[in-house]
């Protein structure tokens, strides 16, 4: 298994920093070191982070004077031992399943970098994020002319949306550039992209990227200072595209390269009126604290949570939401002809939902239509196999490899065999024999 090195820098980030190491470490991908750089805090990040460091060998925390964002990372980059390198600031988190996303998805395409869509946090609501609509793989040449359409983008200039190769990083010697303070994080991509010759597309959200108080966002930045801004970066941009273009391809698009100076992002707001955007509903799942509710149905609950949680990444991967997955993954496992009847009570969605869900993936061609042979004017419909099959079946696996994490062979055949009984027991109860 791959190693991966996620690199956090830190300065006065005790308020937000346990939650941010919360999801590191919670991750379903356990091959990592968290290289945590304390930049001179004058609170107690860095004492935080040490505590974080005795419970769990993984954590490595550094103290250092404070010197900026851009020469903490470059330290955490020269003590990394991973083959990969992800970012995450101490003020955001990452989703359960972020890290092996981003790795599953660099070793079968076999590429040199992962983009990925995240979730633009703001106050209680989120919104999902990505610049790029079509997953897949990309070569440099077709990811630089997407950029060139929104350059400006969040998606395309932050690190932590984003999979890197150490072995790109140490053999271009890569870094941060410590002399500047704004827009390092583009500068930064901009001399990798320049090393590179295809990267994936994924369209599974990867990040939770907050808005803070004392951000650039929230700051009345004058428009001098933008202006310095794009002037310092405007040099390393075009080198980009005078690098992977030919002469003659780069004078073709000079005006689209210029208009980088007017450039504003488009993907850093999360407004309720916007499609998309939702509570976080931080406390959904309180009812496990909730001594008045069966361990039994918090179990059950909690099952069907994990579950949908992994068949939710695949959907929107697939330009697809939650209960298209859930009708398709009942579909492809059954192999057979279904009704709205029965995918309504499988589903447990409204017979309206399914008629809606079966028209759009009738279109999509995931599924077709059949025929009872006792009603011909009865609807029925058969999944059509496809490119997801594989994905469900990586689905069911992350799933038995979570919920049976640190079990042994013999707990996992004992637990299957008192499930089969259980389920025998109960289907008595239900079932007219």
């Amino acid at each position: 298994m791959s190693k991966v090195s996620i690199i956090v820098p830190v300065y006065n980030a005790e308020k937000v920093i346990g939650r941010c190491l919360d999801s590191i470490l919670a991750q379903d991908y356990k091959d990592i070191e968290a290289i945590v750089v304390d930049d001179g805090s004058k609170d107690s990040s860095f004492e935080i982070i040490s505590e974080y460091a005795k419970k769990d060998e993984r954590v490595i925390a550094i103290h250092k004077d404070n010197s900026g964002v851009s020469s903490t990372r470059n330290l955490a980059i020269s003590k990394a031992t991973g083959d990969y390198i992800q970012f995450i600031d101490a003020d955001d988190w990452l989703p359960f399943d972020s890290t092996k996303l981003l790795v599953r998805t660099i070793e079968e395409d076999k590429t040199d970098m992962v983009i990925a869509d995240f979730y633009r946090v703001i106050d209680d609501k989120y919104s999902r994020k990505g610049s790029i609509r079509k997953p897949g793989v990309y070569s440099i040449d077709e990811f630089a002319d997407k950029m060139l359409l929104s350059p400006a983008d969040f998606y395309y200039g932050v690190l932590w949306n984003k999979l890197y190769k150490k072995e790109i990083i140490d053999k271009y010697d890569i870094r941060m550039d410590e002399s500047i303070s704004m827009s390092e994080d583009l500068i930064y991509n901009l001399q990798y992209f320049e090393h590179i010759e295809m990267l994936s597309v994924l369209k599974s959200p990867v990040y939770y990227y907050v808005k803070t108080e004392g951000s650039l966002v929230t700051q009345n930045v004058s428009v001098e200072k933008i202006v310095k801004q794009k002037t310092n970066i405007i040099p390393y941009y075009e080198h980009f595209y005078q690098t992977i273009f030919s002469e003659e391809e780069y004078e073709s698009r000079k005006i689209i390269i210029k208009t980088f100076m007017v450039a504003v992002a488009s993907d850093y707001l999360a407004i309720p009126i916007i499609e998309d955007t939702r509570s976080l509903k931080e406390d959904s799942l309180n009812y496990l604290n909730d001594e008045k509710i069966a361990d039994e149905l918090k179990f059950e609950s909690l099952s069907v949570e994990v579950f949908d949680r992994l068949l939710d990444s695949l959907a929107k991967n697939n330009k697809l939401d939650l209960n298209d997955a859930k009708v398709l993954y009942y579909m492809y496992k059954k192999q057979g002809e279904c009704s709205t009847d029965e995918l309504s009570d499988f589903c447990r969605l409204n017979k309206s939902v399914i008629t809606l869900t079966m028209a759009k993936l009738l279109t999509a061609s995931y599924v077709k239509t059949t025929f009872s042979p006792l009603d011909e004017t009865k609807v029925r419909y058969e999944y059509v196999s496809n490119e997801l099959d594989q994905q469900f079946d990586k689905v069911e696996e992350d799933y038995r490899s979570l919920i049976y994490n640190d079990l042994s062979i013999e707990d996992v055949a004992k637990y299957a065999e008192i499930k089969r009984k259980i389920f025998a027991n109960m289907k008595k109860t239900v079932v007219n024999e």
